[in-house]
């Protein structure tokens, strides 16, 4: 087979898009020698690092200088130009990140990792609302297959769209290696020293979104100072619509000594935080997967996140669960993980054992059954 995907969602900073696709296809380029990949990939300014390039055994690759907007409007709208005229080549099929599919004469795979851009369309970044709450419902009829991440996305694609339940397949995200790993002598206090971080913290990893519920979460902080004790709550992750929001809560309680926003930070460091955080905190509206939920879980610290969407399926019983929309409730499990050690026990062990069950193998080999099932090979 020759499969077409676009690469841009790991041109640059990496959030749950890009490190899903990034992961995909290295795995994918250790594991598959006998397909052609033609990965593409658009911007005026930046272009694709070499490093991120995966390493196909038969690979074509497109960097062109084309203004992002361009290519997302002329794709996204007017299904113009098929990435056939840009490899010169047919393809047999192409995988998109996002669930708005590529244009081809080919088969069409898509992702979609939620609904969220259609639940909450007020709350989705720009480029959800402009493209794709206007195209998810034809470019999902038309797919001919569609990888869902979790089996809570796949049940409300089949109950907002009427879809097939067998043109659907669930392929859980992996885990990093790096996340099983022990910080070397000395690297945790290093990082600790070099970020001014005090013994305990609570850990918030992700973007700034609406979605993500980080004002319920700073008023929740507030209350386990008055409950319990006070505690810093660090959140790393690129900068968001709600940012403002977020500040004006914490401006709002006075709390802002105790909040350090850092903002994208690189894995390595991102994997020693969750080594040295009290706890990981996680209260999120709506997650299709929740994959730092996972890091989290692999780094041996107990997890507490919101009872909604996907994140029971993922964390199973290895977190503490509490209504997101109740920042009293949020307080309480977060004072009962730091107060009670047997509680902190039981999660951290469960947490190792549960992040085992996510591998980014077994993503790939799954992916790519799927991409010979739509094309019809064996």
């Amino acid at each position: 087979m020759r499969i077409g995907f676009d690469v841009r969602p790991f041109l640059k900073e990496e959030t749950g898009v890009g490190i899903y696709f990034r992961n995909l296809l290295f795995e994918l380029a250790r594991l598959d020698t006998e397909n052609e990949y033609c990965l593409f990939s658009a911007s005026w300014k930046d272009r694709f690092p070499v490093p991120k390039i995966p390493p196909f055994k038969k690979v074509r690759f497109r960097d062109v200088r084309w203004p992002v907007k361009a290519v997302n409007f002329f794709w996204y709208r007017l299904s113009r130009p098929r990435l056939e005229s840009v490899f010169k080549a047919d393809l047999d099929l192409t995988h998109s990140p996002t669930p708005i599919a590529l244009p081809t004469k080919g088969k069409k795979i898509v992702t979609v990792c939620d609904l969220f851009f259609m639940d909450f369309p007020g709350q989705a970044d720009r480029e959800a609302r402009r493209h794709f709450y206007r195209g998810a419902k034809r470019s999902l009829r038309t797919a001919d297959g569609i990888i869902a991440i979790s089996e809570f996305t796949k049940k409300s694609l089949i109950e907002k769209f009427g879809l097939a339940e067998g043109k659907i397949r669930v392929t859980h995200l992996g885990l990093d290696p790096s996340f099983l790993e022990a910080a070397g002598p000395g690297e945790l206090d290093t990082v600790r020293n070099a970020l001014g971080l005090p013994p305990q913290f609570l850990l918030f990893v992700g973007a700034t979104e609406a979605r993500k519920n980080l004002p319920n979460l700073i008023e929740a902080l507030d209350l386990v100072h008055k409950k319990y004790m006070r505690i810093p709550l660090v959140i790393v992750g690129r900068k968001g619509e709600d940012y403002e929001n977020v500040m004006a809560r914490i401006v709002g309680l006075s709390i802002g000594p105790w909040v350090r926003i850092m903002g994208y930070r690189p894995g390595r460091e991102v994997r020693n935080l969750y080594q040295i955080a009290s706890a990981f905190v996680y209260p999120s509206y709506c997650e299709g997967f929740g994959l730092p939920l996972v890091e989290a879980m692999a780094s041996g610290i107990p997890v507490v996140t919101s009872d909604v969407t996907a994140m029971p399926e993922v964390a199973g019983e290895a977190a503490l669960y509490f209504d997101p929309k109740n920042p009293e409730d949020i307080a309480d499990k977060i004072v009962r993980v730091l107060q009670d050690e047997d509680v902190r026990e039981d999660l951290v062990r469960k947490g190792r054992d549960r992040a085992q069950d996510f591998q980014w193998e077994k993503t790939a080999l799954e992916t790519l059954e799927f991409y010979q099932s739509v094309a019809g090979v064996s």
